[in-house]
């Protein structure tokens, strides 16, 4: 049985809409506001859910406060299996604060909380639960000593494995790439692990990032597109939507890769469906909420 299992960050986001982004000292009325599920880990599980039509599980540390509820209640709601998330005890559940402004860029604070608890206990979960699994997916919102373990086990597991190297780790020691196989970070992470501008060689940093040891790397880049170094070196066009916000679009198309990867599609057919899901969330309000079932790529 195929399953996908992410492992990951559970946030609440609050999002303030107007036409600026404050400026340090300064107070702007928003135009509109709204909260929602959020989290690299949530929303690369409700993605999943929503694309695959398989069981997808998500382990995730959340705390014991109001938000906590608000999460679990949500993640009832898209019927993903949430047998495996931990409330600690007496802390309080990741959350983010997203300003965008009217040329719909973005600036994001994240306060990781509970996420930051994620350790030995999820580790030895994944351990037992592991020959249920055929894909999963990870992102850097929780402490890098734990990905880099699920990484291990599931490379000698044959469990495929999805990494967003986002938001960028501090160590610049990038060893652990050799057990992914496939890294997708945007351009800005991108740019980071490789320490410097890829402006106009997107394609080129690539397939620089392909010999840290991944089989296939990603850069998506927004708007721009996105480039592919593996089995073969692409420069994907982007989709042209009406875009609304931006948020969470990377975890959509993440999640959505997974789902086509855990199909046992082509890496052709699985880029081009990950790239309209992605593009269809930006059309809508929010981050997971905004996400495409399958009948709407279809």
């Amino acid at each position: 049985m195929k399953n996908i299992l992410v492992a990951g960050s559970s946030n609440v986001d609050i999002t303030h809409v107007g036409d600026f982004i404050p400026n340090e000292g300064q107070t702007l009325l928003a135009k509109n506001s709204y909260m929602s599920l959020g989290g690299k880990g949530l929303n690369q599980a409700v993605s999943s859910k929503r694309l695959s039509g398989e069981e997808v599980y998500f382990l995730s540390v959340i705390g014991d406060d109001f938000l906590s509820k608000y999460i679990i209640n949500g993640l009832s709601k898209e019927k993903i299996n949430i047998s495996y998330i931990r409330n600690a005890t007496e802390k309080n559940t990741g959350s983010a604060l997203i300003y965008i402004n009217k040329n719909k860029k973005n600036h994001i604070s994240v306060s990781p909380e509970a996420n930051l608890l994620f350790g030995l206990n999820e580790l030895n979960i994944f351990k037992n639960i592991s020959k249920k699994i055929s894909v999963l997916l990870l992102q850097q919102e929780i402490p890098l000593s734990i990905n880099i373990e699920l990484l291990k086990i599931s490379n000698d597991l044959g469990i495929k494995t999805i990494y967003d190297p986002g938001p960028p780790a501090e160590s610049k020691n990038y060893d652990y790439f050799k057990f992914v196989d496939f890294l997708t970070p945007n351009k800005h992470e991108a740019e980071f692990i490789l320490g410097k501008k890829i402006d106009g060689n997107e394609l080129k940093a690539a397939s620089e990032l392909k010999k840290y040891g991944p089989k296939h790397v990603i850069i998506t880049l927004g708007s721009e597109g996105l480039v592919y170094s593996g089995d073969f070196e692409k420069f994907f066009k982007p989709i042209k939507t009406d875009s609304i916000d931006p948020v969470g679009s990377g975890d959509c198309f993440n999640g959505a890769l997974a789902s086509m990867i855990n199909k046992g599609e082509n890496i052709l057919n699985s880029i081009n469906f990950a790239q309209k899901a992605a593009a269809l969330s930006t059309t809508k309000k929010g981050a997971s909420q905004s996400f495409p079932f399958l009948n709407e790529i279809e």
